[in-house]
């Protein structure tokens, strides 16, 4: 049945009315709000399914569900943002909006406290990548070498070379990862270490999400142009976003197992991207 689920995007603050929202659900329709009490998580009405399309269909349905969450952030200052695609269906003998409706009274105080602490927050994403062109190939002569080596010998330090100048990119690439999380973290209120992710001839040195207030964003800002004065650094600054990796986890709408995620999973770009839930009244792709 077509209406027989709800497709979350986030849960805001109320105060007075219930919050309205001019942008599109996916489906094109209208973005509901579900209240209980002082909070109401914004929805649309769809088939008890996952969304699936192929890949530019996909990044319609992330823009316009980024578009619903960043109209909600804007208007309330304070937003939890669920991932892509979580979906609450009836069970149980209860409708979607009778779960949905629970899950907001048995989580109310935790809820709150999630949002007010994010309140005037927002989420930047760093990379510091390295170029690795050449870093490989570097050569060290062989000691008291006096003359041309054998073609054997000559491999085998080659092959010396290359793995010790692997091993010391590590080594270095390991001490200023350390260096950059400690000088970043220091100007942000949390922080969220992501997998790097492969960049072709660079290496992924730090990937992470920052949770910082907005005025904070210049001095991240100061600090990444300082890092990627150094040669052979490239420096990836995006945002700000809502806080997509900040907004928490919190139990299942039917009380099935699992919980609502209303995190992207780990790794996630620090914008709408794949959600997950773990089983229950609600769904996703993975």
């Amino acid at each position: 049945m077509a209406g027989s689920a709800l497709y979350l995007y986030c849960v805001v603050p109320v105060s007075g009315t219930a919050p309205t929202c001019s942008a599109p659900a996916l489906d094109g329709g209208a973005v509901q709000a579900v209240r209980r009490g002082d909070l109401a998580v914004l929805t649309h009405p769809c088939p008890a399914e996952p969304y699936q399309g192929g890949e530019e269909q996909v990044r319609r349905w992330i823009a316009a569900h980024n578009a619903v969450v960043e109209e909600a952030w804007a208007a309330t200052g304070t937003v939890l943002p669920m991932s892509f695609d979580v979906i609450v269906a009836s069970s149980g003998g209860r409708g979607a909006e009778a779960n949905l409706i629970r899950w907001l009274a048995r989580h109310e105080a935790a809820l709150g406290e999630r949002l007010r602490a994010l309140a005037g927050r927002t989420e930047v994403g760093v990379q510091v990548l390295w170029d690795t062109t050449g870093a490989a190939e570097a050569g060290v002569p062989l000691i008291g070498e006096t003359g041309p080596a054998p073609r054997g010998r000559a491999f085998f330090a080659r092959q010396q070379a290359r793995r010790q100048a692997r091993e010391e990119f590590a080594r270095r690439a390991d001490r200023a990862r350390e260096r950059y999380l400690a000088d970043l973290a220091a100007l942000a209120d949390d922080v969220r270490v992501n997998d790097p992710r492969p960049a072709q001839g660079k290496q992924v040195v730090i990937n992470i999400s920052l949770l910082v207030t907005k005025a904070a964003i210049a001095r991240v800002g100061d600090y990444l142009e300082k890092v990627a004065d150094d040669a052979g650094t490239q420096v990836r600054f995006t945002g700000p976003w809502p806080p997509y990796s900040f907004a928490g986890s919190f139990g299942n709408v039917d009380e099935g197992h699992g919980g609502v995620a209303l995190t992207a999973p780990a790794g996630a770009a620090p914008h709408p991207v794949y959600g997950h839930v773990n089983d229950g009244g609600s769904h996703a792709n993975s």
